[in-house]
């Protein structure tokens, strides 16, 4: 937002989660969120619960235009965005709402200026939990019907089924899982899913666990959405589409030998 509204021109976001000790287990006596047996099976019949883990990202975000002019690396686009909370709609403070859930996406695709056909893939929370799956595959489905009539057209897939629950860290991990997937022109597996939640009908819905490595196939420009909910009610939803095609400027005679080059960032 603060880059939209002109107040800076470059922005850091992201975030850091570290469990300490780092080699440790824990205790599930069967009433709380984690996995009683140390996997993450998002929408699957055996989803019960997750497991948590350490890790961090962070995005250099710039608006589109001036990334272009300094002919950066881009990585991706962020299209649109929404955050919301249930409010008095959620049922307790660890139960999300499946009406704020939708109104998220719904929001973040009207900010993208997009339909729901225009998705072809959904980073989900997907935290392998019995009872937040079905209701974010209720929630997403209710967004899309808004536009869309169409099933079982987009993948849909978490990261968390391969590195955990990362908390605080959990949505940064889904953005460059997307960004990675939209610069290799690929659907990455979302891992541990054989049978679907019982209380996920997914061929009345617009998704499909994508459970193999397959070539990202669109008609238009590729496009994802991404989903986080939180603790106590926070919703985000983030729309993202692959990088324009690189600029390359024509050399004049004076340029000589001079070529341009563009490399990624790499972290150290």
């Amino acid at each position: 937002q603060s880059l939209l509204s002109g107040e800076t021109d470059m922005a850091l976001a992201g975030a850091v989660s570290g469990r300490v000790p780092h080699r440790a287990g824990y205790f599930c006596d069967g009433g709380g969120v984690v996995s009683p047996d140390g996997h993450v099976r998002a929408f699957d019949a055996r989803a019960n619960g997750t497991v948590f883990g350490s890790g961090g990202g962070i995005l250099v975000l710039k608006r589109l235009a001036d990334a272009l002019a300094d002919g950066d690396a881009i990585q991706a686009v962020i299209k649109g965005t929404a955050v919301n909370n249930d409010g008095a709609e959620k049922a307790g403070y660890t139960t999300p709402s499946v009406n704020s859930q939708a109104d998220a996406v719904v929001e973040a695709l009207a900010n993208a200026g997009l339909e729901a056909d225009a998705i072809s893939y959904i980073e989900a929370h997907g935290s392998g939990t019995s009872v937040g799956d079905p209701i974010e595959i209720r929630a997403l489905t209710k967004a899309f019907r808004a536009s869309t009539q169409r099933s079982g057209y987009c993948a849909i897939g978490s990261v968390k089924t391969n590195v955990g629950h990362l908390d605080a860290a959990a949505a940064v991990a889904g953005i460059i899982k997307t960004v990675l997937a939209l610069q290799h022109r690929k659907l990455p597996p979302s891992l541990n899913f054989s049978e679907a939640n019982p209380e996920i009908d997914f061929p009345r819905t617009p998704f499909y666990v994508n459970t193999r490595l397959r070539e990202w196939i669109s008609d238009g420009p590729r496009r994802a959405g991404v989903m986080s909910t939180g603790m106590g009610g926070t919703n985000a939803h983030l729309v993202l589409e692959e990088a324009p095609e690189p600029l390359t400027p024509a050399l004049s005679p004076s340029d000589g030998e001079r070529e341009t080059k563009t490399e990624s960032p790499h972290l150290l």
